[in-house]
């Protein structure tokens, strides 16, 4: 079960996250990774595809053409890797250390997948919800849930097997048991997601704001035969053997926020291992990316995350 050759990685990014995904390949081939990796991957030119394919053990999956956002392809990307096993990982990530016996689901019928307690769930991603507690999916959104599932699956639990939602940043679950799951999962986006890029987010969106994730949630919770989620989420316990989500604007490779920067030493560790190891670099290192200017990185953080959200600004306004 813990063959790391039977277990592909699978991510997904346009050439803007070159150094995300490299990033992420980079770590686990610097502390000894041996899983294949699958990238899903738009806008890639020659230059692109050798950077990554120098890391050892990386195909591709192009996806030019395509109108979605690229997290509405998980399922997709997923479904064409050729190992009996599947691990997701979001390229705006790494791991700090060697994760390849804690990357699977500890049972072959369960998913890999860190759901959320209730206190952590994000109540105001459905603001409308007036009166309820905040601590699980609103009742409304279930039954839509349910509902969408039934018509692309044909059948649907009753009751949802969880009224939290979890993260679909990083997931591992057996393709081969699987593989139905993964479609319905990729036959609920095509139903409800927007046929057009709106990013990772679309708050539009009434039942489905958080496009992937929320359409894995439905999944998980409605599916007929999907995998139980494993009790205990194991990359997130030990410093040494994390799966690090970057999550928000900016990344490390454009500059650092907050939550981020804690893992500054980490990130710039796997920079210098592949300079080390004579490794053609995504670009010119960026200077966010420098040992030697953490002292710099630390006082721009204020000034990065004002940036970023300046920018977001004026996307939503000129779009």
């Amino acid at each position: 079960m813990n063959n790391a050759k039977e277990n592909t990685i699978v991510t997904i990014g346009d050439a803007a996250y070159l150094w995300g995904i490299f990033l992420l390949a980079a770590s686990a081939r610097r502390a000894g990774m041996e899983e294949p990796f699958l990238v899903g991957c738009k806008g890639f030119g020659d230059r692109e595809k050798r950077v990554l394919r120098q890391l050892g053990g990386v195909e591709f999956l192009p996806l030019d053409g395509e109108k979605r956002s690229l997290t509405c392809l998980k399922a997709r990307t997923m479904l064409e890797a050729g190992t009996e096993w599947t691990t997701w990982a979001d390229s705006d990530g790494f791991f700090s250390g060697n994760v390849s016996d804690i990357l699977l689901p500890e049972k072959p019928d369960e998913i890999h997948f860190r759901l959320r307690k209730p206190e952590e769930l994000p109540g105001r991603v459905w603001r409308w919800a007036r009166g309820l507690d905040g601590r699980s999916v609103p009742g409304e959104v279930l039954e839509t849930w349910r509902r969408d599932v039934e018509a692309v699956a044909g059948t649907a639990e009753k009751e949802a097997r969880f009224t939290t939602t979890g993260s679909a940043c990083f997931f591992s679950l057996s393709l081969r048991r699987y593989r139905g799951f993964l479609e319905t999962y990729a036959a609920l986006q095509e139903r409800v997601l927007p046929e057009r890029d709106v990013g990772v987010v679309d708050r539009g969106l009434k039942y489905y704001p958080q496009l992937d994730e929320s359409t894995l949630n439905a999944c998980l919770a409605f599916a007929p035969g999907a995998p139980a989620v494993q009790e205990t989420y194991r990359m997130d316990k030990d410093r040494s053997r994390l799966f690090v989500h970057f999550i928000g604007q900016p990344k490390p490779w454009q500059g650092w926020t907050k939550r981020a920067f804690r893992f500054f030493g980490e990130t710039v560790d796997v920079v210098e291992w592949a300079s080390s190891q004579g490794l053609e670099l995504p670009s010119p290192l960026p200077w966010t990316l420098k040992a030697a200017n953490k002292p710099l990185c630390r006082i721009s953080i204020p000034w990065m995350a004002f940036s970023a959200k300046a920018k977001r600004v004026a996307r939503r306004i000129f779009a």
